[in-house]
């Protein structure tokens, strides 16, 4: 046994000295650690803090986005944004042409000097261009840097107006309906956020890419479900500001039956306050909420087997206790065993739905009774309809005999006008006619006086020999009876009459052309010559208050019931004249063409209001006075106009006239 030296021995304080001095170092070392974490901790939070208010300041964004269905709008939130937040110098944004492969610039904001906002507003890529053969390949962005040297990124820097730049796509799929740019000039780039490929340089503008892409997605696919739903959860998991402000339900839950997470929407629907207040309420989906609770036993089968449930229809109950049905879309995430990690879903409340099948269901059950009911009220009815039918046809017989004597009566009523200014006319001639024969009839008897007279003296000569006494005697018969006056005034009074007899006879042919007694049939005809046959006739109307102005053009002449057309233009020269309150013009003009004559007769009279205007054409239709008219003057010429496959135009003004334009077909054989 070895014996113990007095070196070996230490001394009790010397050990407690040694273990205080490693004691200390020991604490010292823990106090740089300490220190360099708490170093450390200050840079997170102060990262921490930039991407929180980063995020809040997405958040904010998100909400504008939301509240407009402009896409404009959007892109405008996003440059303010892009300059205010980010601090990039410019921003581009590009969208697609509608039926083209050409991006144009839709909007774009920034720093720019005025002849470079001119050029950047014309700016066109074609989707086969160079710069953007990266995203064509896969690449999610397109980055050029002031130190980049690819030739293709560097040729664009002058179109973009850019000396470092990114180039997002603002779609998922291929070719992508919108992209962003954004980036520095060159003499600028140092007092803005620099381009770089790290994640950080990235981070940014990424968070703002990915809530462009859903924006635009959403305002241009909405309509896909799948998509939206998708849409949803991707922007769930990037942005709660989306998740939280969806109309639809959105909700994640594990098979087990307890909610993970959830969005207001459906804490709404459900009928509890917040989302918290579900999660910690229902423990149990399938005994709290389900009426039924083998339903969600058959939802789960069906996800088992790795289908995508969309339109499942359960009813649930709402926290008070009441039932309503709701329309779940759900999507299962399985583990490596193929066993259900958690479920996504969507549910929307179909309440209203269910209660308009409802409603409609017991109305098609109340119209079948009534159906029934109503089938034999109609049997019934059907007989009386019969009996009804009869009647109408009997009314229908009536009215058109009505019809036939209204027109009958029109008739009558141009002729009796006709035959009261022909009347007139024929009067004057025949007046100094029937004068001039009563003269020479009194003229006659003096001469038949003096001849008797003279015949006596005559005789007397022979008997006796005072000849002298005789002839005085009969020269102052002679001179009594003003035989030379007579003598001189018989010969005018036999060509006046004469005159007035050729008058008389040109008024009946005026009036036989006007009529054309002889020729109800079609035939060629000059519509000038009715025209002016028709004026004369009707001069006793127009002469005492209208200018008549012809301007006959050099038509042909064509197939046509002039008698009939004759009374077309009577008809509308007569309404002329009694527009006229004062005296007044009417204007008569005819022209053609290669395949129509026109006829336009115009009058500075009162003009018809322009509710009246639609009617004038209806038959019986009249703004005259009772008994001054039966509305169906202008109903016949219509009609007449039309049997000759003709048109009939009228534009009146009140206070300044009315024009009447007649277009008729040429026909010649």
């Amino acid at each position: 046994m070895k014996s113990e030296t007095s070196t070996d021995i230490v001394s009790p304080e010397a050990a407690e000295t040694a273990a205080l001095r490693l004691e200390k170092e020991g604490l010292a070392q823990q106090v740089k650690r300490l220190i360099k974490a708490e170093g450390k901790l200050y840079a997170y939070q102060e990262e921490l803090d930039a991407q929180l208010k980063e995020y809040k300041d997405l958040y904010a964004l998100n909400r504008r986005f939301n509240a407009t269905f402009d896409i404009r709008k959007v892109f405008e939130y996003s440059i303010a944004y892009i300059i205010n937040n980010l601090e990039y110098e410019r921003v581009i944004f590009f969208e697609q042409r509608e039926q083209s492969d050409c991006y144009a610039v839709c909007t774009f904001d920034g720093y720019y000097d005025q002849h470079e906002k001119g050029a950047v507003a014309e700016l066109v890529i074609t989707q086969d261009d160079p710069l953007l053969s990266a995203l064509q390949e896969g690449a999610e962005c397109i980055v050029c840097s002031a130190e980049t040297d690819s030739k293709v990124l560097g040729e664009s820097r002058s179109r973009l107006h850019m000396n470092e730049y990114l180039i997002y796509p603002l779609c998922s799929h291929k070719p992508p309906h919108t992209l962003l740019a954004v980036g520095n000039s060159a003499a600028n780039a140092e007092f803005y956020h620099r381009i770089g490929s790290s994640d950080g340089a990235l981070l940014g503008i990424g968070n703002l890419v990915g809530l462009l892409v859903s924006a635009v997605e959403n305002h241009t696919f909405y309509a896909n479900m799948k998509r939206a739903i998708e849409q949803e959860r991707c922007a769930e998991a990037k942005y709660r500001s989306i998740f939280e402000n969806a109309l639809e339900g959105i909700y994640q839950s594990t098979p087990a039956g307890r909610f993970i997470n959830c969005n207001p929407a459906t804490a709404f629907i459900l009928g509890y306050d917040s989302p918290q207040q579900l999660i910690e309420s229902v423990t149990d989906i399938e005994s709290q909420l389900y009426v039924e609770p083998q339903r969600r036993r058959e939802l789960f089968g069906l996800m088992r087997n790795g289908v995508d449930v969309k339109s499942f229809e359960v009813e649930f109950y709402r926290k008070d206790g009441s039932k309503m049905w709701a329309l779940l879309s759900t999507r299962p995430t399985f583990d490596d065993n193929r066993e259900i990690l958690h479920v996504d879903g969507i549910i929307q409340d179909i309440g209203e739905r269910k209660r308009a099948e409802k409603a409609v269901q017991d109305l098609n059950e109340e119209l079948e009774q009534r159906v029934i009911a109503r089938t034999k009220e109609f049997v019934s009815a059907n007989l009386e309809l019969r009996q009804v039918t009869g009647q109408l046809e009997r009314a229908y017989g009536e009215l058109k005999a009505t019809q036939s004597r209204m027109l009958q009566q029109e008739k009558m009523a141009s002729i009796g006008q006709l035959a009261a200014g022909v009347a007139h006319e024929i009067n004057n001639p025949m007046g100094f006619i029937i004068s001039n024969l009563n003269s020479l009839k009194k003229y006659t008897d003096k001469i038949i006086s003096f001849t008797d007279f003279q015949s006596a003296a005559i005789n007397t000569l022979l008997a006796t020999a005072g000849t002298h006494q005789v002839a005085d005697d009969v020269m102052e018969h002679k001179k009594a009876l003003k035989l030379d006056y007579v003598l001189k005034d018989l010969d005018s009074l036999i060509q006046e009459s004469l005159e007035g007899a050729e008058r008389v006879k040109k008024i009946v042919q005026e009036l036989k052309s006007f009529s054309r007694i002889d020729a109800s049939d079609c035939k060629l005809a000059d519509i000038n010559e009715g025209l002016e046959s028709t004026i004369k006739i009707v001069w006793n109307e127009l002469k005492y208050n209208a200018t008549v102005n012809k301007e006959y053009g050099d038509i042909p002449q064509t197939v046509c019931n002039l008698g009939q057309l004759n009374q077309v233009f009577m008809n509308i020269l007569v309404n002329a004249a009694q527009s006229l309150e004062n005296q007044g013009e009417i204007s008569i003009r005819t022209s053609s063409d290669h395949d129509n004559i026109y006829v336009m007769i115009s009058d500075t009279g009162s003009g018809i209001p322009a509710d009246k205007l639609n009617r004038i054409f209806e038959p019986f239709y009249t703004s005259k006075e009772v008994g001054k008219g039966t509305g169906l003057g202008l109903s016949i010429a219509y009609d007449i106009v039309k049997k000759h496959n003709g048109e009939i135009q009228v534009e009146s003004e009140v206070g300044k006239g009315t024009t009447f334009t007649l277009l008729l077909p040429i026909i010649t054989g």
